[in-house]
């Protein structure tokens, strides 16, 4: 792998991972599509630490207030409206999901095909929610685990965790901004539980040569990620889901196309 398809894998996973256009897809389809290397495990868990950062970077200080605060809940023994612990729960679906089920994701999903299936059917389901979408809820138990529900079928290719969580926030009646908001801070800990439970294949001795690699693709994942995730933020103020739903069913078209 080159310096070049490095930084290019880098903006991929930076870009992908945050927006709801799905990073699996785009990761599983470019090398696919244009003959760029894979840069493996080693080089995978360094481009998610990347995008830790840049999430870090814009939600760092919030989520170390919630999780400060949920001490102080769990303290005072007010569970009832705390954030900190709607957190866990909608994080356990995913954590659950992935020990039971990400072997057989790996084998047999991680294909083009695949994740033509999960870009055409989170598509639809934005493009429903945005005409049916009604704000009349509020962050409850039940909203964060099914929130957090959602967040377990982004390990399917092509669904996209972003996409998925705010879309179903969106319909269990979270506006916008909160959806967005709450499946961000919920991204933090699977984010950091998924680098450092991945981290144990890291063998920095064979990376030896390759270090140059591995600091132009976190650097470059890290850069993407934090200009992708401050668009993201701004537009979906003003802006609704279609033109993220448009783009997924024209990259399935195109994966559809190209597989014959």
């Amino acid at each position: 792998m080159s310096e070049l398809e490095s930084i290019i894998l880098g903006a991929v996973q930076g870009i992908t991972e945050f927006l709801p256009i799905s990073s699996s897809a785009h990761l599983i389809v470019l090398p696919w599509f244009f003959k760029v290397k894979e840069g493996g495990i080693t080089f995978d868990v360094m481009l998610h630490f990347g995008t830790l950062l840049a999430i870090l970077t814009l939600y760092g200080r919030k989520f170390l207030t919630v999780l400060i605060e949920g001490l102080q809940d769990l303290k005072e023994r007010k569970l009832g409206n705390s954030l900190f612990f709607k957190i866990v729960a909608g994080t356990l679906p995913a954590v659950v999901c992935g020990l039971l089920f990400k072997d057989f994701i790996e084998s047999y999903l991680r294909t083009p095909y695949a994740a033509v299936f999960g870009l055409i059917a989170v598509s639809i389901l934005m493009l429903i929610c945005e005409r049916i979408y009604v704000s009349e809820a509020s962050i409850s138990y039940p909203v964060a685990i099914g929130i957090g529900i959602a967040q377990a079928l982004a390990l399917v290719p092509g669904t996209s965790r972003s996409g998925i969580t705010i879309t179903v926030g969106m319909l269990m009646g979270l506006k916008r901004t909160q959806a967005v908001d709450f499946s961000f801070l919920l991204s933090i800990p699977i984010i950091l539980g998924t680098s450092l439970y991945e981290s144990r294949h890291l063998n920095l001795d064979d990376a030896g040569s390759e270090i140059e690699l591995l600091v132009f693709g976190v650097a470059s994942s890290f850069i993407f990620g934090l200009l992708s995730l401050k668009f993201l933020i701004r537009f979906l103020k003003k802006h609704s889901l279609d033109v993220f739903a448009v783009y997924r069913i024209g990259l399935a078209l195109i994966i559809i196309l190209f597989s014959k």
